[in-house]
């Protein structure tokens, strides 16, 4: 009899645990190799500013041949067709059959200007909640650990903007978020919105943004996890530019030199970005007195330090790579891992406990149904995932991959124990 009751509970966890994976349908998507993205991407320049704040034209790095001038600049003409293959750089993790042609993004090469530039898709309007994810790559110059000359620029990505104007510093009618290269910066890892342009502090944090690092800085220890330590230039890109010195080990922390692997996820007024599977920074638009402007995509670069490079080599390694955008709508799922640790357990009764009754509450607050606060909704949800793997929530690559049939039965027999067991366990967890 108990046999045919594990079984029987088995079968119906089953089904409840593939369930519980979201409904995704795809919004929007983005691999440049058909090399025809001029006619589908709009470049906004920005506005920047010289050593006297005065206003000077930007690079887009989208002129097209033969070049006119358009910009005040005529930096480079790939921009929306360059194959990557020729800087040493291997192939995306999500690109299909090995493809190299991405979208390039420079700033400020030659105009000794603080600010930078952004490019949308033509006309997407996005609503409801969704995921974005795109493999990104950034290449600066050596030698390191300190970096060439004027290496310290950011890479940018961002959601909610109309896709009309340039989403950089002290410009923005979205969200996006920001890191540098190099890891040379006072704040490598930055999020910007419509109500903060000039970047979200963390120490003293200000309202509205989460830096669930603690803090801006490449040697806070959730950086170091994301983008690794010891690391130093691949071979390939040493071996392209014989001119540059390559030489040293990166900065612990530093994004550049590798494919990282984003996502940004919009969940009601909460806009999360993951890299790598770690999550780095939420906003939250709850309370935004200016609100977001669109729903478009942005993917920028900005120079954020007055003066340009001066090394021969600053055109060929100064950018940003963007490959395999791709955007999915997300139907939201209950999830009470609270510390994002894969597991439905004691710690996270914990945290809902610590934070009952909390305001506009986040999901690592205790909110497991996603209503901003903290109440017995939430723990009911908790009690009913307890003993269990993590919901899976969005098209996420920051997610656990979609299971196997094994996995699932895994994690079903796992709940099947949770639930067939005396509920000691609970209770205890219930009492601390």
């Amino acid at each position: 009899m108990k046999t045919k009751t594990l079984v029987s509970c088995a079968a119906c966890l089953l089904a409840f645990v593939t369930s519980a994976s979201p409904t995704l349908g795809q919004l929007f998507t983005e691999n440049f190799d058909d090399l025809n993205a001029v006619s589908r991407w709009t470049a906004n320049a920005g506005v920047g500013f010289d050593n006297l704040l005065t206003s000077v034209p930007m690079d887009t790095n989208f002129d097209t041949a033969p070049f006119t001038g358009v910009d005040g600049i005529n930096d480079d003409f790939s921009g929306f067709m360059f194959d990557y293959s020729a800087a040493g750089i291997p192939s995306a993790p999500n690109s299909t059959g090995g493809t190299t042609i991405g979208m390039k993004l420079q700033a400020s090469l030659f105009s000794n200007a603080l600010g930078g530039f952004s490019a949308s898709p033509n006309s997407l309007n996005l609503t409801g909640d969704y995921s974005v994810t795109f493999d990104a790559w950034a290449s600066t110059l050596g030698p390191f650990p300190g970096g060439g000359s004027g290496s310290t620029n950011l890479s940018t990505f961002g959601i909610l903007s109309e896709g009309t104007t340039s989403q950089t510093i002290l410009s923005s009618d979205g969200v996006f978020f920001a890191y540098t290269g190099d890891a040379g910066s006072g704040a490598d890892f930055r999020a910007y919105s419509v109500e903060d342009d000039n970047s979200y502090d963390a120490s003293p944090a200000e309202p509205n943004a989460v830096y669930h690092a603690g803090g801006r800085n490449a040697p806070e220890q959730l950086y170091l996890d994301t983008f690794g330590t010891g690391r130093t230039v691949p071979q390939t890109v040493i071996d392209a530019f014989p001119g540059q010195d390559m030489s040293g080990i990166l900065r612990d922390g530093a994004t550049a030199f590798a494919w990282q692997q984003n996502e940004i996820r919009k969940v009601g007024d909460l806009v999360e970005w993951y890299v790598n599977g770690f999550k780095l920074i939420t906003v939250d638009m709850t309370n935004f007195a200016t609100p977001t402007l669109g729903g478009n995509l942005s993917f920028g670069r900005s120079d954020i330090n007055f003066g340009s490079s001066t090394s021969l080599n600053a055109a060929d390694l100064l950018f940003t790579l963007i490959d395999n955008i791709e955007v999915n709508a997300i139907t939201a799922v209950d999830d009470a891992d609270f510390n994002d640790s894969g597991l439905v357990d004691g710690q996270d009764f914990l945290t809902w406990q610590r934070n009952l009754s909390t305001p506009d509450a986040l999901n690592s607050d205790g909110d497991a149904d996603g209503d901003l606060d903290v109440d017995a909704d939430d723990l009911a949800i908790w009690e009913t995932q307890y003993g269990g793997a993590a919901p899976l929530v969005g098209a996420s690559i920051a997610a656990v991959p979609e299971p196997s049939t094994w996995l699932l039965l895994m994690v079903a027999a796992g709940l099947c124990y949770a639930i067939a067991s005396p509920r000691n366990a609970l209770a205890a967890a219930r009492n601390r």
